[in-house]
């Protein structure tokens, strides 16, 4: 009896008991298409090619199609080019399309074949290697003039070109538009984003002063205060200017004193332009500023503005929130450009700096303006307003639209993916899937992940959907082991809203996720402390695999949780930030003296990470609060003033 015939027998005799007429039959043929997938699919794993009778059985099952690209993929360098095309048109929206084009187009790439390139490539790969080949391919194919003004715009982009895009390199190098000056600001920009090597072979190709100041300036960076003593007296030309600006910016941040020092005394700062100048000395500022050294704010100050990037001007209006400067914090603010003043970040502390300046009116406009949004920021600034929270269920959306968003293919594989326990897959898939959705149909698909219980998916979808106002706030913030939850917060002391406010932000509930620091599970717990914990609790010493068990992570992170907010005196606020940092982190951030507002301290965390961590964490857990309780502890109450260490 072959293998189709033993599995039907099984299932048949399985489904016997609990099941009859259709319903019976619809669970049946699905039950063996899954399981001759598996079947198949092992066999694919193994290196055995799957027999026509099995794969006729699968003809309508949705992932007969991983079954095509698995082979396809494991065969690529021999695939015909009507195969590949044959499953990119039957396959259009899957991440397993656009993983075999670019595996192929990259083959073709190498080979040279950029007629069959073109033939083959349709535009969707929109990386800086797709696009410069794609480029390389036309020009071969209908010459050089036809792409060198998007070669240009390409090549302004300043970033690091694979070895098949070399003929474009050399096709723009040649033409007319390419000034000495333009090709060197490519070498600027690649050396700023740390890629000299490439900056290096393309100063070779300009000639050998050029490779000469490359060298000089690699030279530099190994050295950064060398190099400013050495040039201490010259005020040189613009390429000593930058490497002076960038040696500046690489000494501050390990000595921002003997920046500061060297820089003011280079001869050069004399006849720099504003905006090198600007460059470097709100470089030097800004390492000061993530440093909280009292000083940063007056060198922003002193600094030419026009050579400040987007992260300086931010840290511009940090360093001034830390000395609670109100006046520099609002003429910082409305120095930034009118899309960045926009964000509710600045809006937030703009209606702070104003408020503390004597304009409580306006201030109070601008927190009821933010306060619209169910974020950190909008539930801050509801506080400050007096207004009340905008947490409420909204209508579900309309089933046929739910409906409509089931039926599409690569939802259909997604949910199979899922179901067979093909996780990666099923969340890459997932994510093509809504690709070409719009907000109202990403508010669908997020309750039909719900009703499947995929709550990271759900969850995850409902973010990207809220910024059309679409929020529903108990898709957005599901409430997975409940149960466990609230039994280990009970027992550690700590908020169950709190810890459900950790867990969506470290994993949105996804317990066999692991970060690339090595963090595990639901909790995202270091082996270490995992380890360090568990030994407290006389439990056994934990693997990675148990790690990714709900409830062993869950046990082991409220223990943790608990131990950090007893550590920091029950402030919720530093409790959060040392979970993300550490606590040796958090106790060098604090203030040296006195005290800070918890709203300032959490906005001058040195780390992007732990700042917006704080953020979510915060701003989740009043959320949960309500989600579990139909009532919350308000923001405000949980932003405990950050007393000095």
């Amino acid at each position: 009896m072959n293998i189709i015939n033993l599995l039907r027998r099984g299932l048949t005799l399985a489904l016997a008991l609990g099941c009859s007429g259709l319903a019976a039959s619809a669970v049946a043929g699905l039950k063996e298409e899954r399981a001759l997938f598996q079947y198949a699919y092992q066999s694919a794993k193994d290196g055995d090619a799957p027999d026509a009778a099995l794969l006729q059985s699968l003809q309508n099952y949705p992932l007969k199609s991983y079954l095509s690209y698995f082979d396809l993929r494991e065969r690529l360098p021999l695939a015909a080019p009507s195969e590949l095309a044959a499953f990119v048109r039957a396959y259009p929206v899957s991440f397993m399309t656009d993983d075999l084009r670019r595996r192929y187009l990259r083959q073709l790439a190498k080979n040279d074949d950029w007629v069959g390139y073109s033939a083959f490539d349709d535009a969707s790969l929109t990386t800086q290697e797709f696009r410069c080949q794609r480029l390389v391919a036309r020009g071969m194919q209908q010459g050089q003039a036809s792409v060198l003004e998007e070669g240009l715009t390409l090549w302004d982009e300043g970033l690091s070109w694979p070895v098949s895009c070399q003929p474009l390199e050399a096709w723009l190098m040649d033409a007319e538009a390419m000034r000495p000056a333009r090709a060197w600001g490519r070498i600027e920009r690649l050396m700023e984003k740390n890629q000299s090597s490439e900056a290096s072979r393309l100063a070779a190709s300009l000639g050998s002063d050029a490779q000469a100041e490359v060298t000089r300036w690699k030279t530099a960076r190994k050295n950064p205060a060398v190099f400013m003593a050495q040039n201490k007296s010259a005020k040189g030309d613009g390429v000593l200017h930058l490497m002076l600006a960038d040696s500046a910016k690489r000494l501050a941040s390990d000595d921002v004193d003997q920046a500061y020092a060297a820089w003011m005394a280079l001869a050069a700062r004399e006849v720099m332009s504003p905006k090198v100048r600007g460059e470097a000395e709100g470089g030097i500022a800004m390492a000061a500023a993530r440093q909280h050294d009292a000083q940063a704010s007056d060198w922003f100050e002193a600094a030419p503005s026009s050579g400040f990037d987007a992260d300086m001007r931010a840290w511009r209006v940090r360093a001034a929130l830390r000395q609670q400067n109100w006046a520099r914090v609002l003429r910082a603010i409305e120095a930034m450009p009118l899309d960045e003043q926009d964000d509710e970040e600045w809006r937030y502390w703009r209606a702070r700096a104003l408020e503390q300046q004597g304009q409580g009116d306006l201030a109070k406009q601008i927190w009821q303006d933010v306060a619209s949004d169910v974020s950190y920021y909008g539930l801050l600034s509801a506080d400050r307003a007096g207004v009340s929270y905008r947490l409420a269920y909204v209508d579900l959306p309309d089933d046929a639209l739910v409906q409509e968003v089931a039926q599409r293919p690569a939802v259909q594989r997604a949910r199979e993916f899922y179901s067979q326990g093909l996780i990666d897959e099923a969340r890459k898939e997932w994510l093509v899937a809504l690709r070409d959705m719009d907000l109202p149909m990403q508010r669908a698909a997020a309750h039909l992940a719900a009703r499947w219980g995929w709550m990271d998916r759900a969850a995850i979808t409902m973010g990207k959907a809220r910024n059309a106002g679409l929020e529903d706030l108990e898709v957005r913030f599901p409430l997975p082991w409940r149960d466990e939850v609230e039994r280990f917060a009970r027992e550690e002391s700590i908020e169950s809203g709190w810890m459900f406010g950790i867990m969506r932000r470290e994993s949105v509930f996804m317990p066999d996720i692991g970060s690339s620091a090595g963090a595990q599970g639901l909790m995202q717990l270091m082996p270490g402390t995992a380890k360090d914990v568990a030994r407290k609790l006389a439990m056994p010493v934990p693997s990675k695999g148990d790690l990714h068990d709900p409830a062993t992570n869950m046990r082991l992170g409220s223990a943790y949780l608990g131990d950090v907010l007893e550590r920091f005196d029950g402030n919720q606020v530093l409790a959060t930030a040392a979970y993300n940092a550490g606590p040796g982190r958090v106790n060098r951030w604090l203030p040296e003296s006195g005290s800070l507002p918890a709203d300032i301290w959490v906005d001058t965390v040195p780390f992007t990470e732990t700042r917006e961590y704080c953020r979510a964490v915060l701003h989740y857990a009043t959320v949960f609060d309500w989600r579990l309780h139909g009532e919350f502890r308000p923001m405000s109450a949980r932003m405990q003033t950050v007393s000095g260490g």
